[in-house]
């Protein structure tokens, strides 16, 4: 009796290749962490051989920053779909800083390539591009800072960028102690958030 062929993997067509690598990838650096992360091994999930992804990612870096810019990506739009079911400039600060804290929570990998060493210290096109990518991102929460500002909710005599730095700083440090085991509960880093939030606030009759 002639032996079956069993089911094999539905090839990716060139359009979407990139795509599935990319989603793979991301699905292994969530699970596995950053340092799992190799194109041998993406390979092997994808079920594509190495050459075919060197067609894509010139090296392990530029998939690294490829994974961070998708990661942006996603960090961008649970932002804009949360803000979207809030009224208010001040409502959609607090939803802002409600959605940060959770993303870098539940994704700590994902939050490591967005702002972690791997990305932002590394040398060539893609990580060039992966840091343009993410300052432009960055802006955007700037200009909602300098909008709090121009309506009234900030005093006009501060640096709108530099609030915007000081407060990034402070939510970036208390995610990146939890994520790195050195302090606090997860309603801890969520309570610091909005405490921070509220220090901002009252800002609006700062004198300089």
């Amino acid at each position: 009796m002639s032996r079956q062929p069993g089911p094999t993997k539905a090839p990716y067509h060139h359009g979407d290749l990139r795509r599935g690598m990319l989603e793979a990838a991301t699905a292994l650096v969530e699970q596995e962490g950053i340092a799992a992360l190799s194109l041998r091994k993406l390979a092997e999930r994808v079920g594509v051989s190495q050459t075919a992804l060197y067609h894509h990612f010139r090296d392990k870096q530029a998939l690294l920053c490829a994974v961070g810019e998708a990661a942006i990506d996603q960090f961008e739009g649970e932002i804009e779909r949360g803000l979207a079911e809030v009224e208010g400039l001040e409502a959609r600060f607090e939803r802002f800083v409600t959605i940060y804290v959770r993303f870098a929570l539940e994704h700590p990998e994902l939050y490591e390539l967005l702002f972690g060493r791997v990305t932002w210290k590394g040398e060539g096109a893609e990580s060039e591009a992966f840091r343009s990518h993410a300052r432009a991102s960055f802006r955007s929460y700037a200009e909602m800072v300098m909008s709090l500002q121009i309506q009234g909710w900030l005093s006009p005599d501060l640096n709108p960028l530099r609030l915007a730095q000081v407060f990034w700083g402070t939510l970036h440090g208390v995610c990146r102690m939890y994520n790195d085991g050195l302090a606090f509960s997860t309603g801890d880093v969520e309570e610091i958030s909005q405490y921070a939030r509220w220090l901002l606030q009252r800002l609006r009759d700062w004198k300089g």
